[in-house]
């Protein structure tokens, strides 16, 4: 009987030290390994944030739900030439700093009013070449990229149809019209 409770005591201290990095890991990392641009859990949420306040959940899913951040990361990570990736993350760094310098909190943790507020001043910016306004205006493009290429939105918005009409695969070229 004391093997059993010995063995039962072994499976279970096992257990639990195969469980123990999981319970230790690093919430500040990104949940996606991007290649060429480093981008911690922090700005990834300012980044998930950011969009959700472009696009806001209503009755419909908003851009968070979608995932357009995760979208808009990997394609300035895979597609955009490295000055221009190191313009993003400036950028994206000028944007927290900003926010912190006007409402002495992280994006994440304004209000709705307080981010709308900010994004209305980064909107009337438009024509300024700065870092912030290049992360602004690229990361709105991608959000609403992602938001209108997704499933949801081309299933239940914007129903999208392959070909329209019907298809005739079997048809003697002398009758095709």
């Amino acid at each position: 009987m004391k093997r059993r409770t010995l063995i039962k005591q072994l499976a279970f201290v096992s257990g639990s030290l195969v469980l123990i990095p999981a319970c230790m890991e690093d919430r500040s990392k990104a949940s996606m390994l991007l290649k060429n641009i480093s981008i911690g859990g922090d700005e990834e949420m300012m980044m998930a944030d950011l969009g959700e306040t472009i696009i806001p959940k209503t009755e419909t899913p908003g851009a968070k739900d979608i995932g357009a951040h995760l979208f808009a990361l990997m394609m300035v990570d895979d597609c955009y030439k490295a000055a221009d990736q190191q313009k993003f993350v400036a950028g994206l760094k000028a944007f927290e700093v900003k926010t912190k310098n006007q409402f002495s909190k992280s994006f994440s943790k304004c209000s709705i009013e307080e981010r709308e507020t900010l994004l209305n001043e980064l909107e009337a910016k438009k024509k300024d070449i700065s870092d912030l306004q290049y992360f602004y205006i690229n990361t709105k493009r991608l959000v609403i990229q992602a938001y209108t290429t997704s499933k949801f939105y081309l299933s239940e918005v914007q129903v999208y149809k392959l070909v329209p009409g019907k298809f005739y695969g079997c048809v003697p070229l002398n009758k095709a019209s």
